[in-house]
């Protein structure tokens, strides 16, 4: 009754009014703090509901403290950084939690089909991480791969294209050009092919490479530590040692035991495999403020300029996206590292932003002589 008058005043759907009427008495009654904080203007609304969605499963008992330590980061971060830094503190606090929400969540996966304007439509799944991860890395892979060919189209276009393709039961070389435009009277399928079920699905779709790091400890059953799914954060240890069963590639990350860094390759100028897989399990997304592009589709590059001396190691080394890159190298913002990982930029005015990594490294103690985080 009091969400249907409560919807009706804001017009809004009612399980949107329930949604916020449930909200609303979590604020006043369980999270104070947090409240105060929204009623003072230091974070946004969406950050209080981060706060609220990571506090769920935590013990009552140990909620306040957990809940202090989450406002301390929620100030100067978008919503989409606030949220990836909680969940990861929430699930290495507190990893027995990741396999019972997942459970839960798992429940919920499903396809939905949203209309659009101009005759178009949204159609998106919510999937287990890995393999959403995967299916996108393979599009992507397989974009990349088309552009260089000589394609037109954008890496966007050409995920779109071939993602149509494939569910519409067209295999093989996706054609320059794709659908034609409105008006145009083709009945081709769309992103282009004859959509014969004879086609090699390699040939088009390759096969996608996603990256888990896991430590050595984590992965023999020794602790129920999470391990990180590049591009999405935490999983369960379980469902690491899940994927880590099919994995086809390894390769080792060797650790300073005195300090916990990937040890740097000194002033060769080209980026190894191993370290540029940890810099994109590091970075996550280009490192520019508030910019969420993956490492993916980044570029790494050299924070001091290796001809100016900047050593190729991952204290001198980042992802940036074509635009930010392009900020950087024509001199309107400034970066440096004051830290491994850590950016500082400068704006044109003078303004400084800082960005922490998506993944940061633990210190090991000095007395662990082999410490090897494994991405696969």
């Amino acid at each position: 009754m009091a969400a249907s008058e409560c919807a009706a005043v804001l017009t809004v759907p009612q399980t949107t009014a329930q949604a916020m009427m449930s909200e609303a008495a979590r604020l006043c009654e369980a999270h104070t703090a947090t409240l105060s904080g929204l009623e003072e203007g230091r974070f946004s609304y969406a950050h209080a509901q981060v706060v609220l969605d990571q506090c769920e499963t935590v013990p009552a008992s140990e909620r306040p403290g957990f809940e202090s330590e989450l406002l301390d980061k929620a100030e100067g971060t978008t919503r989409a950084q606030f949220s990836a830094q909680a969940r990861r503190l929430r699930e290495r606090t507190y990893p027995r939690t990741i396999p019972e929400r997942h459970l839960t969540a798992f429940d919920k996966r499903r396809v939905v089909l949203d209309r659009d304007e101009d005759g178009m439509s949204w159609l998106s799944a919510h999937l287990p991480a890995a393999d959403a991860q995967q299916i996108y890395t393979a599009l992507s892979t397989a974009a990349r791969g088309e552009r260089t060919a000589g394609d037109s189209r954008t890496t966007d276009q050409l995920r779109a294209d071939i993602l149509a393709q494939l569910l519409m039961g067209g295999l093989g070389s996706v054609p320059s050009g794709g659908r034609n435009r409105a008006g145009a009277g083709n009945e081709a399928q769309p992103g282009g092919g004859s959509g014969s079920k004879d086609a090699d699905p390699d040939a088009f779709l390759p096969r996608a490479e996603i990256m888990v790091l896991i430590s050595a400890e984590t992965l023999f059953g020794a602790n129920e530590e999470p391990a990180e799914l590049h591009g999405y954060g935490p999983i369960s240890a379980e469902a690491a040692r899940r994927l880590a069963r099919t994995a086809t590639r390894w390769t080792g990350l060797v650790q300073d035991p005195d300090t916990g860094e990937i040890l740097g390759v000194g002033r060769r100028r080209k980026v190894p495999a191993g370290l540029a897989r940890w810099l994109r399990a590091r970075d996550g997304t280009c490192r520019f403020p508030g910019c969420r592009v993956s490492t993916a589709v980044s570029e790494i590059d050299h924070t001091t300029e290796w001809g100016k001396g900047g050593t190729t190691d991952h204290g001198n080394l980042a992802h940036l996206c074509r635009r930010h890159h392009r900020f950087k190298t024509l001199g309107f913002w400034t970066a440096r590292q004051p830290a491994p990982g850590v950016m500082e930029w400068t704006s044109p005015s003078g303004r400084v932003y800082r960005t922490e990594p998506f993944l940061k490294m633990e210190h090991r103690d000095t007395d662990q002589t082999c410490p090897e985080p494994a991405p696969f």
